[in-house]
Order: C-alpha cells, then sequence, then structure tokens
C-alpha cells in the first residue's frame, strides 16, 4: 500500500523529510533527494539545514574541492527514527 506522496507532504515538514533522507547514512549535498520533493539543494533547503545543525541534528562536513557532506548527530538519528515509526504507521 504504501505512503502516498499527500499524505508525506500533509504530515511531514521539508526538516523531516530531510532527517528521513539522512537516516540511511551521510549523504553528499547535491545528492540529497527524498521521494515526492526530488532534489533538495535549493535555498528553502539550505535555511532548513541551518536549523537543524542550530538545533543539533545534522552535522555538515567539507570534502574534497568543497564538497559538503551531510550526517545525522546521535540526536538527529533519535529524531529520524521516530519520524519513521510515523511514517510507517501512516503505511498502515
Amino acid at each position: 500500500m504504501g505512503v502516498t506522496e499527500g499524505k508525506r507532504r500533509l504530515v511531514f515538514t521539508t526538516a523531516d523529510l530531510v532527517l528521513l533522507a539522512l537516516l540511511s547514512g551521510e549523504k553528499k549535498l547535491s545528492d540529497l533527494t527524498v521521494p515526492g520533493k526530488g532534489d533538495l539543494s535549493s535555498v528553502t533547503v539550505y535555511r532548513k539545514l541551518d536549523k537543524l545543525r542550530d538545533y543539533g541534528f545534522v552535522e555538515e562536513r567539507r570534502g574534497e574541492r568543497g564538497r559538503r557532506f551531510l550526517r545525522l548527530t546521535e540526536k538527529g538519528r533519535r529524531i529520524a527514527v521516530t519520524l519513521k515509526v510515523l511514517e510507517e504507521e501512516l503505511e498502515q
């Protein structure tokens, strides 16, 4: 059955979707995508990432040639796992 994209947009904010996308591991900023939102490397997402970093949910590191990599902190992982449980409940 699965969560419809409409439900995902209704329930989850862009920040929530970023956390869910990072739950699978570190990602290069330019590769950050989520179902229903597509490419997340926009001005809106940069603002959300700033907030997520301010709250201590996401860490950023610079790789070769200034590439930006994002990963969840332990605190961010706990939040993302909780969001994943909510997503699974919506699937039922």
